[in-house]
C-alpha cells in the first residue's frame, strides 16, 4: 500500500479544512442536514475530491459500496455519454438499498463542454431525488446559471499551524510518536497542498527510520526516531 493511501482520511473529521465554517458545512452535507448541490472549488489538492467522497459516503451510511456510489469523472464521463442517466441510475440504485437520498460525484465538472453543462443543469431541474457533489479547480469555467443550482463552498490550503495535528497522527501512526513541537520543526519552510504535505513527512519518516539503523545497537540504547529528530542535523536542510 502506497503512503498516500495508507494515511488517506478515512471520515471527513479527518480531512484539515482552512476555514471551521466550511468543515461546519461539509459536516452538515455529511449528516443529510443540506440538501442543494455542493460545489467544492479552489486550488490543487485541497482535499476537495476526498472530501467529496466521504460527504457522499456519510450520506449513504450503512448503504455505501463501491458499485453503488463511484464517483465520476466529467471528461472521462462525456467521452461515453451524451446524458446522464448513468447518475439516475446510481441515484435509483441507492434509494433503492434505503437511502435517504441519492448522491452522485462529479470531479471536475469544469471538464464538461458547455452544452454538457447545459443537460446537466437540465438534468437536476428535472430530478430531485438526488444531489450532486462536484469539484473544480477552475469555477470560472462552470457555466453561470449552472452554477446558480450549486452551493459553491471554496476550499483552500490550511496554513503550517493547522497542519501540526495530521503530521503528529501520521508519524505516531508510523512509529514515530512526536510532540506538537516537534511536528512545528518538521514541518519548518513547508509549503503547499496535503498530497505535498504526504511527500514531506515519508520523506521524514525515511529519514529517521534510515537514522536508526545506523546507530550501533538501537534496541540496546533504546533510541527511537522521535529522540533522533531532535537531533540537528536530522533536520537541517529540509
Amino acid at each position: 500500500m502506497t503512503f498516500d493511501k495508507k494515511h488517506r482520511p478515512q471520515v471527513l473529521s479527518d480531512v484539515v479544512f482552512a476555514s471551521s465554517d466550511v468543515q461546519q458545512t461539509l459536516e452538515d452535507y455529511a449528516n443529510n442536514k443540506r440538501d442543494k448541490h455542493l460545489l467544492l472549488y479552489g486550488p490543487k489538492g485541497t482535499g476537495k475530491s476526498v472530501s467529496a467522497e466521504l460527504i457522499m459516503r456519510e450520506r449513504l451510511g450503512s448503504i455505501w459500496q463501491a458499485g453503488l456510489a463511484e464517483p465520476f469523472n466529467a471528461k472521462a464521463y462525456a467521452a461515453q455519454h451524451d446524458s446522464f442517466g448513468p447518475i439516475l441510475s446510481q441515484w435509483n440504485w441507492q434509494l433503492s438499498a434505503g437511502a435517504l437520498a441519492g448522491c452522485s460525484i462529479v470531479d471536475e465538472i469544469d471538464q464538461f463542454t458547455l452544452p454538457m453543462q447545459h443537460k446537466l443543469r437540465a438534468f437536476i431541474d428535472q430530478y430531485e431525488m438526488g444531489v450532486v457533489i462536484a469539484t473544480t479547480n477552475n469555477l470560472h469555467l462552470v457555466d453561470g446559471p449552472l452554477k446558480d443550482r450549486f452551493r459553491p463552498v471554496f476550499v483552500d490550503y490550511p496554513s503550517v499551524a493547522q497542519w501540526v495535528l495530521r503530521v503528529v497522527a501520521v508519524m505516531t501512526a508510523e512509529g514515530i510518536p512526536i510532540t506538537s513541537s516537534q511536528a512545528q520543526v518538521l514541518l519548518s519552510g513547508f509549503e503547499g497542498s496535503g498530497r505535498t504535505l504526504n511527500d514531506w513527512i515519508e520523506d521524514y519518516v525515511l529519514r529517521l527510520q534510515g537514522a536508526v539503523h545506523k546507530l550501533t545497537n538501537p534496541a540496546a540504547s533504546g533510541v527511537t526516531p522521535a529522540q533522533i529528530l531532535t537531533i540537528h542535523n536530522t533536520t537541517e536542510g529540509k
